[in-house]
Parts: C-alpha cells; sequence; structure tokens
C-alpha cells in the first residue's frame, strides 16, 4: 500500500530543529539569526503533500492504476473538475475545489493527481503546470496503442534530472499474446531512447487482476523519496539544521576557551574606571575653586537684586514687605548660588559623557573579540539621567550650610531691627497730612502748610534714614554672609568628592549588564555544551536513514 514514508525521520528532523533554533535564546549571539530562516524554510517544505500524477490518454487506465496503487475503490466516475481531480485523505489547506478524498490513514500528506485525456491540448497545458510540482509522474499507456500516446511529448519536456520521477506503466497487456507482450517491450524501449533519449523501467501491469501491481507500487514509493521527494527535503532540512549546529558550536567553544583562559578582563576594566575616578578626584581643587568663585560672584548678585527691591524712598509699601525679604534674600541667594555651580556642573558632565563614551568605544570591541559579549553602543540617555539626578541631589546639599548658618534668621533680624523706626516715621508722617487736611478742611491754610511743609521734612529724613539704612543693611548682610561661605569653602570639596565619585559609580553601573551577561554565560556554558552536544547526536543518527 502506497504511504508517504519517513514519517519517523520528518518528526525526528523536524523536532531536533526546532531544538536547535530554541538553543539560539539560550546562547544569544546575533550571528546565529542569519541560520534560522533557511530552517524554516525547509520545515515549510515538508509541510506540502507528496504528489503523484497519473497521466494518459482516455481510458488507458489512469484511474485503475490510482484504486490500485491507493488499495480503495475509486467511483467508477471520478468528479473531475478542472481537466483533474486530487485524490486526498484530507485538504489540510482548505482548498477542496478539485479534491475528492480517500478515507485512508496511510494516504495522509499524499496528493494522487487523476487526469483528464492528455491528448486535448488544454488538459495538456493544466497537466504541464502539474508536472511541475509532482513527486512521481505516471504515464500511463495502453498496450494496444503505445506509441500513438499523447504522453510521449509531455514526457519529452521534463528536465533530464527530473526523468528518473517518472514511471512508464503500461496498461490492458492481459488482452496482447504472450509474444506480443515480449515485443512490445522492445518495441517501447527502442522508442524511449529515440523519443526521450533515455530508456525508464516499464511496467507491464493489470489493474483489474493486480498482476504486477505490488513491485510497481514498490517502485512509486521509491520515487517519491527520490530525488526531489519527502527525503531530500528532509536531507535539506538536516543540513541547514547542521549549519546552524556548527555555528552554535564555534560560539560555545569560544566561550568554553574563555572561560579556561583568564578571567581577569572585567577586572581590568575595573581598573580602568578606577583610574579614570583617579584621574577626576585629582582635579576636586579645581572644581573647588571655580564653585568657591561662584559662591563668591551670587553674592553681589543678591545685593544689587535687594538694592532694588528695597528701593531707595522710603514709603509705606516697603514697610509692609519689610518682614519678607529677609527669607526672600536667603532664597535668592540660594537661588543664585545653585544656579551658577549646576551650570558650571553640568558644562563639567558634558565633558564627562564625552570621556565615557571615548572609554566605551574603546572597550567595545575587546570585549567582543575577548568575550564573545556584544555591549551595544554607549547608553548616553541613561548616563545623562543619571548624572541629571547627581545635579539636583547637589544642589539640594548646597542648601546645608544655609541651614547651618541660620542665614534666613539672621536676615530677618537685620531687616526686622530697621521696622520700628520706620514705623515711627511712616505714623509722624501720617499724623501730619492727617492733621494738615483737617485744618485746610477748617480753612486754618497757613498752619496746614506749615505741618505739610514739616510733612515734606519728615518724609525727606525719613528716605535720607532709609538710604543710608539700605547700605548698612547689605554691609550686615555681607557679614551675615561671611559665616555661609566660610562653610560653605569647609564642605564644598566633600561634596564635589562625593559628586565625583557617584559620577564615575553611575559609569561604572552600565557595565552591571554587560558583567551579568558574562557570569551567566559561564553559569549557563556546560548546560548549553550538554544541549549541544545531544542535538548534534541525534542529528547525525538520523542522516544515515535518508
Amino acid at each position: 500500500m502506497l504511504r508517504r514514508g519517513f514519517r519517523t525521520e520528518e518528526s525526528l528532523a523536524r523536532y531536533w530543529a526546532s531544538q536547535a533554533v530554541e538553543l539560539c535564546q539560550d546562547i544569544d549571539d546575533e550571528t546565529q539569526t542569519e541560520f534560522i530562516a533557511p530552517i524554516h524554510e525547509a520545515e515549510a517544505a515538508l509541510e506540502h503533500d507528496r504528489r503523484v500524477i497519473f497521466i494518459g490518454a482516455a481510458k488507458s487506465g489512469k484511474s485503475s492504476l490510482l484504486a490500485g496503487v491507493a488499495q480503495y475503490s475509486l467511483p467508477a466516475r471520478a468528479p473531475m473538475q478542472n481537466d483533474y481531480v486530487c485524490w486526498r485523505y484530507r485538504s489540510k489547506d482548505g482548498d477542496a475545489t478539485c479534491s475528492a478524498f480517500i478515507p485512508l490513514e496511510n494516504l495522509e500528506g499524499l496528493e494522487l493527481v487523476d487526469t483528464a485525456d492528455c491528448a486535448d491540448a488544454k488538459v495538456a497545458d493544466t497537466v504541464r503546470v502539474l508536472m511541475k510540482g509532482a513527486d512521481a509522474i505516471i504515464a500511463v499507456l495502453d498496450a494496444r496503442e503505445a506509441e500513438s500516446s499523447p504522453v510521449w511529448a509531455l514526457l519529452a519536456e521534463l528536465p533530464e534530472q527530473r526523468r528518473n520521477t517518472c514511471l512508464v506503466a503500461v496498461t490492458h497487456t492481459d488482452m496482447l499474446a504472450a509474444e506480443s507482450a515480449l515485443q512490445l517491450k522492445e518495441t517501447l524501449r527502442a522508442f524511449c531512447r529515440k523519443r526521450l533519449a533515455a530508456t525508464p523501467a516499464l511496467y507491464f501491469i493489470s489493474p483489474t487482476t493486480m498482476k504486477g501491481m505490488e513491485g510497481f507500487t514498490h517502485r512509486v514509493q521509491e520515487a517519491l523519496a527520490e530525488p526531489h521527494g519527502v527525503r531530500s527535503a528532509i536531507r535539506r532540512l538536516l543540513e541547514r539544521t547542521t549549519e546552524l549546529v556548527r555555528k552554535q558550536s564555534r560560539i560555545l567553544n569560544a566561550r568554553s576557551a574563555v572561560s579556561r583562559t583568564d578571567n581577569g578582563f572585567l577586572a581590568g576594566i575595573e581598573q580602568e574606571i578606577d583610574h579614570f575616578l583617579s584621574h577626576q578626584l585629582a582635579g576636586i581643587k579645581s572644581y573647588t575653586d571655580a564653585y568657591s568663585e561662584a559662591a563668591l560672584q551670587a553674592l553681589p548678585t543678591t545685593l544689587s537684586k535687594l538694592s532694588r527691591v528695597f528701593g531707595w524712598w522710603l514709603s509705606p509699601v516697603t514697610l509692609v514687605r519689610m518682614e519678607l525679604f529677609g527669607p526672600g534674600a536667603e532664597k535668592f541667594y540660594y537661588r543664585t548660588l545653585r544656579t551658577e555651580i549646576l551650570k558650571l556642573q553640568e558644562m563639567s558632565d558634558g565633558n564627562f559623557v564625552l570621556s565615557c563614551a571615548g572609554h566605551w568605544r574603546h572597550v567595545r570591541p575587546r570585549m567582543k573579540k575577548t568575550l564573545e559579549c556584544e555591549i551595544g553602543d554607549f547608553p548616553e540617555t541613561a548616563l545623562q539621567s543619571e548624572l541629571a539626578e547627581l545635579r539636583m541631589r547637589l544642589g539640594r546639599d548646597l542648601y546645608k550650610p544655609f541651614t547651618q548658618c541660620q542665614l534666613r534668621r539672621n536676615f530677618a533680624q537685620v531687616f526686622n531691627s530697621r521696622i520700628p523706626w520706620m514705623c515711627v516715621c511712616i505714623a509722624l508722617l501720617c499724623f501730619l497730612l492727617v492733621l494738615a487736611g483737617v485744618l485746610g478742611f477748617i480753612g486754618q491754610d497757613a498752619p496746614a502748610i506749615w505741618l505739610l511743609f514739616a510733612a515734606a521734612i519728615t518724609w525727606l529724613c525719613g528716605s535720607v534714614a532709609h538710604f543710608i539704612a539700605s547700605r548698612r543693611i547689605r554691609r550686615e548682610v555681607v557679614q551675615r554672609a561671611q559665616c555661609l561661605q566660610e562653610e560653605m569653602l569647609a564642605t564644598l570639596s566633600g561634596y564635589v568628592e562625593q559628586l565625583l565619585i557617584s559620577r564615575v559609580a553611575a559609569y561604572r553601573r552600565l557595565y552591571i549588564e554587560p558583567r551579568k551577561k558574562v557570569a551567566q554565560h559561564d553559569a549557563m556554558l556546560k548546560p548549553l555544551q550538554e544541549r549541544h552536544q545531544n542535538i548534534t547526536r541525534q542529528i547525525s543518527a538520523i542522516a544515515p536513514r535518508l
């Protein structure tokens, strides 16, 4: 009975091919990806049903021969559509247009194609298309009209490498005498040499009596396997899987060599980063001097802002806002200092990122060559994000000296100490103006004018006192700020050192993933090697069966 054949080998080949592809994910190497698509293509080729096509003239016995090969009784009239009918066990692709079905599980994965009369030009064109995808071609000749059969023209068009998949079955030989049958065999061989330039095997078959059917079915089974059949497709899948396995072998061998040799490569990278940190720490004084200069420049800016806000003339508005001047001056001083220092730090971080990017570009090829580990492009975004966090922390740290020196309270004392005399001056000014208004209202113009003059003198004296107080306030602010500057200079080097260490630590953390990957490679190397060796053995065991 005809069957697809090599089902066990096919299942094993597909299983171990999938195991090799799954191993790619665990090995985690980009160079393997180019081998995966060809494996999937070879697997897809095995999904196709293997086609056996029966061609011949009308009433040559094609349907009877097909039934004999399938060992199943077909209907007297096959459901012929589009010049052929495709007998199948079931329709996997959902195409049942020209399909009819045989309930024999051994025929699963096969297509037995019965064609109409090949003498018809339209049918011949259809048959030519079907023959291109056929694994076995059975030319059915009526013994009574063998030499005039229309199949000769179709067989002559076959490429030479496809002719060994073609079988010539001669039917109705039981209607010939024994001597005529022998003579017909010699005649057909000579005719084949003349028309096909080849001598295919001839099979004299009687489907009705099943004479010669067993040997013929066996030969059809062989034609299905070779050279373009399922066995070739399985070998193609094994070859492509073997290519992937060899690539995996090279990768694992390289990693094994790394594990056996000096594992101090990453330690060397750590030493380079330590040297980088030492170089950074050597520049602490330059950082401290620059930040100290920024701290000294922030005070004049604060005093200038204070003069503008405090005003040049005595007014009730100044008195009302006096209590806010102390906290406001301290807040503005901090913001000015913070802005200047963070601006300098941002410029320094930019140069630091450039240095890190250069070191990364230097490490990347060495990492790939030594450890077979691809660390990718420099993760500048991640580093910039961490540096921004460090700058924010530095900004918060800069406020600690303000708290320790109690600068807000000191500034508040400086400003609040001027409130009493300002209140007296504003109250006297208001009293004189009110009294002048009352006297003017009752007609006492002369006293009212003198009171207005006295109010003007009071306001002018108060403004002069306000101006003098403003200058004294600025001097006292400078005196109170000296404590801050001394505290700032004492602690600034500590802040800078902590920042530099944290900054290099942020760059060092970028190597966590490569270190994890290398450590993972070492931990998983032995299991991967065992799986790889098992896959290699199984593939080698399948190959001799094909």
